[in-house]
């Protein structure tokens, strides 16, 4: 056995890649491959005796089905007793040696470790157990237009170069690099961005990729605006050259073997959030013209998803044909692609919160009940991300009282007026308030930050009252930020609900208290007047769901055929 061999105790593996992303490529599925386990987020602990795989409450349901028929225990976070794989490790396995891959940990992670005095060994020991393993991406990458961007490449890069002085600035974040470069490819499914690493300089710009992937006249535009392109292998053997300079990284998204190549060599070591991370969650006047645009696209499709559901017998179609038709919407309208694998449930699989429909083994749908689909497009004005839930026929009264709370919930947060300086844990409260007053919860954070056609994750916006380990819940929540807002209740082997809108943060007024923000909602789909009882609604929410339909109405109006203008027309009447 590999570990006994290499004096390894345990071995610890993440649903991570060499970036510390939360959506890899096929080339990084190995938890999948181990355990079976197919969400996007767990850490896999391997011991001599026992498998461990550690899931947040995304996924407790999930991992119940695909894992304990393994032998893999499960321990559910968030629940009473449950320990984080960290807490886990220091408890039971103070005195062994842990194996881990440094390129796909975080510095960190790693760092947390060592100073429980708990031996490290940075080792790959599964890729050579790995059978027919899929390539890292070879597509083209291309450049987005500055009508898109907002912002020139060159003027990006003065921006961090101004703010790191004389620093060299360690990049492994795929989408900061996208972002700052105003590249794209298709490495990651769902997400355009291109494998590579960069380092930041005063003097020069180095990204570490595939050069066969760009054309010519990329190149040479590259660079004229100072970036040089190395081997992406080459990562590692440049910075064991860099020394006697003060480098910053951000230990929750630089990989630990970024650090061991770095740390000897007499440079001083800072540890803070990348400049590109704050830059890329503002969104730019143009890029937050097109995201409006992109939302009014998303909203045509999905509205013609809703009328295409009204009048099929819905006994005929599976969750998997549900979401192939509402992916086919999209694509043959507007987006380029989706922003991540569709969620589409119906009844006690609503409960399981990222459930993914799977085509041999998805539930058909019932005339009576409820539908949940989470889905999103890539568009080049801009990612989306809407949950609807939507009745199927006939609805138990529970079910009506627990969607209106939801739907209240969600609300309470979009219409909130705040004083600048308001972090994303204290606006959590205010959609949770009303869920908590019936005693009910959701185990996900109210939202979070999503990118401009890039991951439908970003950080650091991140609404929840959880602690993080990155600590973005403690985000100043500025003008400009792009979020979700999607509370819900799930009850398991019930059913489960969800609403969401993505909102953007604006400014209100300015008086002696100071700057007031507010969010605009993006979204631009109706919600079911089937699924709401009044009896839970008070008139302020009324009033501003009437409002919210009065706009998409209108808005959407000038796209619709005759047919779709009617149909939006009785979906959006007052209450």
């Amino acid at each position: 056995m590999a570990m006994r061999k290499e004096g390894i105790d345990v071995y610890y593996l993440n649903t991570s890649d060499y970036h510390m992303s939360e959506y890899v490529s096929d080339f990084f599925h190995t938890i999948a491959y181990f355990s079976g386990f197919t969400g996007s987020l767990a850490t896999l602990l391997v011991t001599t005796e026992d498998t461990y795989i550690f899931v947040d409450g995304r996924y407790h349901t999930q991992a119940d089905k695909q894992c304990l028929q393994n032998g893999i225990k499960v321990v559910k976070l968030g629940l009473e007793g449950s320990l984080e794989p960290l807490a886990f490790i220091a408890k039971h396995y103070s005195s062994k040696v842990i194996g881990l891959d440094g390129r796909r940990t975080s510095v960190r992670f790693a760092k947390a470790l060592k100073e429980k005095k708990i031996k490290v060994k940075s080792i790959d020991l599964y890729s050579d157990l790995i059978e027919n393993r899929p390539a890292l991406g070879n597509d083209p990458i291309r450049e987005i237009d500055i009508r898109y961007a907002g912002l020139s490449r060159k003027k990006k890069l003065e921006m961090v170069k101004y703010c790191l002085s004389d620093k060299v600035h360690l990049v492994n974040n795929l989408e900061s690099i996208a972002y700052l470069l105003n590249l794209r490819s298709n490495d990651i499914k769902y997400t355009p961005v291109f494998y590579s690493y960069m380092v930041i300089m005063d003097e020069d710009v180095y990204l570490f990729a595939d050069v066969k992937r760009f054309e010519a006249d990329l190149l040479e535009r590259l660079y004229d605006d100072g970036v040089i392109i190395r081997p992406y292998d080459s990562y590692y053997e440049f910075l064991s050259k860099i020394r006697n300079r003060k480098i910053i990284i951000d230990e929750n998204k630089v990989n630990y073997e970024t650090y061991l190549s770095i740390s000897g060599n007499f440079n001083k070591i800072y540890d803070m959030r990348s400049i590109i991370e704050d830059m890329k969650a503002v969104k730019n006047p143009v890029e937050q013209e097109n995201i409006r645009l992109a939302h009014i696209y998303d909203g045509v499709a999905v509205l013609r998803f809703l009328m295409w559901v009204d009048g099929i017998d819905k006994t005929t179609v599976s969750e998997y044909d549900v979401a192939e038709k509402i992916n086919s919407f999209r694509k043959e309208y507007k987006a380029n692609d989706l922003s991540f694998s569709s969620i589409v449930s119906c009844n006690e699989n609503a409960a399981i919160i990222h459930y993914s429909p799977e085509k041999d083994k998805a539930k058909m749908l019932e005339n009576k009940g409820i539908l949940l689909f989470d889905t999103g497009g890539q568009y080049d004005e801009g990612t989306t991300d809407i949950t609807r839930t939507v009745a199927l026929g006939e609805v138990d009264p529970e079910v009506k009282k627990h969607f209106t709370l939801v739907l209240k919930s969600m609300f309470n947060l979009s219409e909130i007026k705040f004083l600048k300086g308001v972090n994303g844990a204290q606006l959590d409260i205010l959609a949770r308030k009303d869920l908590w007053e019936y005693g009910v919860d959701y185990r996900h954070g109210t939202g979070h930050g999503v990118g401009y056609n890039l991951a439908v994750h970003e950080s650091p916006p991140n609404i929840r009252f959880h602690h993080t380990d990155a600590g973005t819940e403690q985000c100043e929540i500025l003008p400009g930020m792009v979020c979700s807002d999607e509370p819900g209740i799930y009850f398991e082997g019930k059913y489960g609900i969800r609403c969401e809108n993505m909102i953007l943060c604006v400014e209100d007024e300015k008086n002696e208290y100071g700057q007031f923000l507010k969010f605009e909602t993006l979204t631009l789909v109706p919600f079911d007047f089937k699924l709401i009882d009044k009896e839970y609604l008070d008139e302020k929410t009324i009033k501003v769901l009437n409002k919210y339909h009065e706009r998409v109405y209108i808005t959407l109006l000038p796209y619709l055929n005759e047919q779709e203008a009617q149909f939006l027309r009785k979906l959006t009447k007052e209450i």
